[in-house]
């Protein structure tokens, strides 16, 4: 467990692998997932706060992040929507169109996450979708406190800088030990990401911050129709 305090949240992550890899056979899961899989996961009290493409690594993939209570609330949330028969009927017939791969992750948010971010960045009405960027960081055994100490620093420099904007962060809770997910905003896109500049203006955070967590990846996100961070 990440922390000892009761109020943080419970996270879904949910990914989906969808082939063949064409946009026909994407478009007609999104679809789906809109006009089917939406409207049942609020029928049992689901809040799906988001969904994404993702671009980067395997192609076909989608992924979207469902937030509860608490792990009693999410069983029982998730116990209603298995026996909602009309949806699981809908999803049987759309697996004889397309393959479908689930991937699932329980996570519980994290204190430098906080729900304010969270709820700041709902609110937000932008005149087109934002560009997102997803952070896996692997922490070294017993670092997963220390990291999260040490990501909270970057958290502010960065805000401070408006250079990127965390929507929340969480570690897994069932799954791999020890894995931290950073969710950012990008205001200005991903383009000065895929520049090759010489320095190292944050070595003062980021060096520390690898000796707690050595490994990291990053996935930018693209927010689906459906998705409330848009």
């Amino acid at each position: 467990m990440p922390t000892q305090e009761s109020d943080m949240a419970v996270f879904l992550e949910v990914r989906h692998r969808i082939k063949p890899i064409t946009n026909t056979a994407f478009d007609l899961f999104v679809d789906f997932y809109a006009d089917t899989v939406v409207p049942a996961t609020e029928r049992h009290g689901i809040d799906l706060i988001g969904a994404w493409k993702l671009t980067g690594g395997e192609m076909g993939w989608d992924m979207s992040l469902q937030r509860y209570e608490s792990m009693a609330h999410a069983e029982e949330c998730l116990a209603s929507l298995a026996q909602d028969q009309a949806l699981w009927s809908a999803v049987e017939k759309l697996r004889g169109e397309i393959e479908i791969e689930e991937v699932t992750k329980f996570t519980q948010r994290v204190s430098y996450g906080t729900e304010a971010r969270l709820d700041a960045a709902l609110s937000a009405s932008p005149d087109r979708p934002r560009q997102y960027m997803l952070a896996v960081l692997q922490t070294a055994t017993g670092r997963l406190l220390p990291a999260i100490d040490a990501i909270g620093g970057l958290v502010d420099t960065m805000d401070s800088a408006g250079a990127l904007q965390l929507v929340t962060a969480y570690a897994s809770r069932i799954g791999r030990s020890g894995e931290l997910t950073d969710l950012w905003i990008m205001p200005h896109g991903a383009s000065g990401m895929l520049d090759y500049r010489a320095g190292d203006p944050l070595k003062d955070i980021i060096g520390p911050l690898r000796e707690h967590a050595p490994e990291e990846s990053i996935t930018f996100l693209n927010p689906l129709p459906y998705s409330k961070l848009q």
